[in-house]
This record gives structure tokens, sequence and C-alpha cells, in this order.
């Protein structure tokens, strides 16, 4: 089944099953395995822009994970997170301790655990992330319980994030640090609070749950417009590495807003179902804005050991 398949097409496929839906049960893997938005149970309608690729509910974790060899249309949601996920864990095992620290002796264990705590939570987030849409199919139960999981994984990158960027921010300053950072673990622990809530998880609740991490996430302006005022624009600049993190900026934004408005699907239903629906391009987005992040921490712990701050993406050897 291909996404160049046209919208006919694709009522034409669902048109033999229909009358089932709200039916559930495993079936076979492939394209006969394979249904239709209408024929899905109630809990697992939640993109009607979507018509066709839905794994039917399986009721087996086995049958779940097989789902990781045949295309579908939580596919691409699934690899996008589960291929970074893998390489921050490797970068969280050795990137600091065979890349870093050789380079610059001076590291502290506070600098070695500031890199690796967005590396942590990089990786558990994309990791989290690669669960729900792997075994959402499973059950309603199942579903439930991973979207929560997604969610908390949100909210432990945006806490990671915050709080590493904080630490080189006001590496000197610790007063300013530690305030900033328990604002953060306060808000981060209301955010968990809210979203292990079950109306949370609802349907109509797509939009407000978008535009809430997004407000999170925006929590971090605080500090940064605290440190424009105490250092300066170019001093700033460098402490935090401010081009990367409006950058950063601009993707978590971007895919927020593609995500709560289903951005291209809305515009054109059943043309995007296999590949390029909203939630496959805020989830390259959100990869693309953790990758900034972590240049910006890198070109801050450069700056914090040298007192410069290097235009290339990792170059250390003319530091």
């Amino acid at each position: 089944m291909s996404s160049t398949y046209t919208l006919r097409q694709r009522r034409q496929q669902c048109a033999p099953n229909k009358g089932k839906a709200g039916t559930s049960g495993a079936t076979a893997p492939g394209k006969n395995g394979l249904c239709c938005f209408e024929e899905l149970p109630d809990w697992q309608r939640d993109n009607d822009k979507i018509l066709a690729g839905y794994v039917r509910e399986t009721n087996s974790m086995k049958k779940c994970f097989e789902s990781l060899t045949y295309f579908h249309n939580e596919t691409v949601n699934i690899y996008t997170h589960l291929i970074p996920s893998g390489t921050y864990l490797v970068m969280l095992m050795f990137f600091t301790d065979l890349f870093l620290i050789p380079q610059f002796p001076t590291t502290t264990m506070s600098d070695y655990i500031m890199i690796n705590f967005f590396l942590l939570g990089a990786f558990l987030c994309l990791m989290c992330s690669t669960c729900f849409h792997c075994l959402k199919q499973h059950s309603e139960a199942q579903s439930n319980i991973w979207s929560k999981v997604d969610y908390m994984g949100i909210i432990v990158l945006i806490s990671c994030s915050t709080v590493s960027l904080l630490y080189y921010g006001f590496y000197d300053y610790l007063f300013h640090f530690k305030m900033f950072t328990i604002a953060v673990v306060v808000l981060g622990s209301c955010c968990a609070a809210f979203v292990l809530n079950d109306r949370f998880n609802a349907k109509n609740w797509r939009a407000c749950r978008a535009g809430f991490f997004v407000t999170f996430g925006f929590s971090g302006i605080v500090p940064i417009v605290v440190g424009l005022v105490k250092f300066g624009i170019a001093e700033s600049s460098k402490r935090v590495q401010l081009r990367f993190v409006l950058l950063e900026a601009l993707f978590y934004i971007s895919g927020a807003v593609i995500y709560g408005f289903r951005i291209p699907e809305t515009l054109l239903p059943g043309k995007f179902d296999f590949v390029g629906h909203s939630h496959q391009i805020f989830h390259i987005l959100v990869v693309l804005g953790s990758l900034c992040h972590f240049r910006a921490l890198l070109g801050s712990y450069f700056f914090m050991h040298t007192g410069i701050s290097s235009p290339g993406l990792l170059n250390l050897k003319a530091l």
C-alpha cells in the first residue's frame, strides 16, 4: 500500500470491511492486516484525516513489536524517534568520556553531569515516544498508559534541556542557577500532575496539549531575558549560544503548530496517510530542535572552558 494512492482508491479498499467499526482483535500483519479509519474502535480514532494504514487492535505485545517489520501509518513516527534515541544513548555512554574530557581536562564533574543530563533527557523522551507509537495499538488500556509515558518524556526533555543550559548560562552565578532550576522543577511537576490526569488525554484536548507544552518550553525565555539584562547581548549570546536556542525554539514551535492544526492532512485527507502527515513532521522537527540544543550546549561548554565562541559545529581542533 503506497502513499501515492488516491483518496478514491483508499475508500475502495475500505469499502468491503465497512460495518466492522468498533470490533477488535488481532489480524496477521501485511496488507490485509491494516485497516481504515472507519473500521477502528472509538478509542483508536484520533485523526479522521488519516484514512488508511492503521494497525488493528492486537491485544498482544508480540504483535505490536511485529508491526516494526512492516509498513503502516505509524512506521515513520516510530523510526524517526527510535533511531535518534539510540544515537543519543550511544552518545550518553561514550561521547563525553571519549570526546570532550580528553579535549578539555578542566572538565568538572558538574560539567560532565550536565552534558549527560541533556543526553539522558533526549534519549528518554524519544524512546518514550517510540514505545507509545509502537504499543498504542495493543488495547485501550495500554494506549492510555503509553500516551502518558509519551507526555512524561516530553516533560523530561524540556526540563533536562532547560536545566542544562541554565548551568552553562549562569555557571558563575550559582544563585541564579538554583532559583531558575527550582522554578523548572516546580513547573515540570505541575505539568506531570496535569498530563497524568485522564481528562488531558481526551481527543478534544489536542490543541490544548500542544499549547501546554509550548508554554512550558517558553518558560525558558525568562532566564534568557535575565541573562541579556545582566550580561548584555554579546556575552549572553556566547554563554547560551543564543542563535541555536532560537533555532531550537523555531523547530519546536513550528512542530507544535503543525501537530495542533494537523497540517497538511487537513488540507488533503488521505494523501498523507503513510508519509508526510503532521505527527511525522512534528517528530522530525523535535529531533532537529534537540540537535540544536545539543549544539548550543557544546558551544556553551567550549566557551566556559576557553572563552571562545566557535562558529564551527565541532571545531575542537581550532580551540
